[in-house]
């Protein structure tokens, strides 16, 4: 008589591998999930990472093949644009393919707390007549010294900067400029080197925040002709 054999793979989830299960991220930033996942039966199968809240689905990460008798390591990544606060979050392991899979592997819980901070910081070296980061250069008397320094915002919340220059005869502070989150903006700065001809100044360029904190420095000098 006929033997009907049915093959089917048989999964099972390895130790999640979140590297802790208190996460603080960043709104906007990425976040990663990884998951082994073994496949002990004689034919093979399909599995993909799920979270969830409140049994609402935040993130399907995608399918991964587990041929048989093999592990893969699923991954779901995903970047944060959820609300801020606490997330109790609970990453799932499905069989099958998203979003509903056909059966639950496992579960684990994972507290996501987002929170939405500036991070402040000045790209490069500041331009000063359209040079990158000159040392010294030679001009007249009088004449306007243009400056501009981008500063990159990594956060997710809006911070303050500035440019402050300071050396002989100058000392001069801008005013506080709006950096959003996720973005880059131009500071700029400019003022007449008056003074007598013929003389070396040193000065320095620093980029600050609303609290003072300097987030780039720059000395150069530079000689007035009359």
């Amino acid at each position: 008589m006929l033997d009907f054999l049915t093959h089917g793979a048989r999964l099972r989830a390895g130790p999640i591998a979140l590297g802790q299960f208190s996460l603080t991220k960043q709104l906007g930033a990425p976040i990663d999930f990884t998951w082994p996942c073994t496949n002990s039966g004689d034919g093979d199968g399909v599995a993909f990472i799920k979270v969830t809240e409140a049994g609402l689905t935040l993130w399907d990460g995608p399918p991964f093949p587990v041929p048989v008798g093999q592990t893969t390591l699923l991954s779901l990544h995903q970047t944060i644009a959820i609300s801020l606060g606490l997330h109790p979050t609970i990453a799932e392991m499905w069989e099958g393919l998203p979003p509903t899979g056909s059966r639950l592997i496992e579960s684990d819980t994972v507290a996501l707390t987002v929170v939405s901070n500036p991070i402040l910081t000045a790209v490069g070296k500041p331009q000063i007549f359209g040079l990158d980061g000159p040392t010294f250069f030679l001009i007249k008397k009088g004449t306007v010294i243009p400056y501009s320094w981008p500063c990159l915002n990594s956060g997710g919340g809006s911070g303050l900067a500035r440019l402050r220059i300071v050396g002989q005869s100058i000392n001069f502070l801008g005013t506080l400029i709006t950096i959003p989150g996720l973005s880059t903006v131009v500071l700029l700065a400019s003022f007449a080197a008056l003074g007598i001809g013929g003389v070396t100044r040193t000065q320095t360029i620093t980029m600050e925040d609303a609290a003072g904190v300097v987030l780039g420095s720059w000395t150069y000098s530079y000689t007035t002709t009359e």
